[in-house]
C-alpha cells in the first residue's frame, strides 16, 4: 500500500459468518458515476462531456414544447406535409432534418442535431407518425 492512501477495515459479526468491509477515502465521487478520476490525475475533461449535456438540456426542452398541442399539431403536419423549415423551426438551430421517408402505415423524419463546442456530440433520431388513411384512399392532407 502506498503511504497516501488510507484505508480503513472495519469488521462485523454475525452469528456464524464473519465479514470484512474495506472503504477507500479517496474514492468519493458525491454521486457522479467514475468519481473525480480524471481531475486528480490531471487530465482535462472530455468536451465530448459538455456537449452531452447541452444536447439533453436542447432536445429536452424540444420535447417539452410538444406538450402544447398547437406545437404538436404543427410537428404532425409538417412532417404529413413534408415541411422541412416548419420542422426546424420548432427544433432551433442545432437541429437539422436528414430526410422524410415513409414506411407501409407511417411517415417519418429523420432528424440531425450536434452539441458542443466543436460539434464533438451528434444525435440522430426519427420521429413517425401513423398514416391517415381514407376508404376511398384519398389522403386529408
Amino acid at each position: 500500500m502506498s503511504a497516501n492512501k488510507k484505508v480503513k477495515i472495519r469488521s462485523t459479526s454475525r452469528k456464524a459468518s464473519r465479514r470484512v468491509r474495506i472503504s477507500c477515502s479517496n474514492c468519493k465521487s458525491n454521486g457522479n458515476i467514475g468519481g473525480d478520476r480524471n481531475r486528480s490525475c490531471g487530465k482535462k475533461q472530455d468536451p465530448a462531456v459538455e456537449g452531452v449535456q447541452e444536447a439533453g438540456k436542447v432536445l429536452g426542452d424540444f420535447f417539452k414544447k410538444l406538450k402544447c398541442e398547437d406545437n404538436a399539431e404543427t410537428l404532425v403536419k409538417a412532417i404529413r406535409c413534408r415541411n422541412e423549415k416548419a420542422i426546424e423551426c420548432l427544433l432551433g438551430c442545432n437541429c437539422k432534418v436528414v430526410c422524410f421517408f415513409s414506411t407501409r402505415d407511417k411517415d417519418c423524419v429523420r432528424i440531425c442535431c450536434s452539441f458542443g463546442r466543436w460539434n464533438d456530440v451528434t444525435v440522430t433520431f426519427d420521429i413517425c407518425i401513423r398514416k391517415l388513411f381514407d376508404p376511398c384512399d384519398r389522403r386529408g392532407w
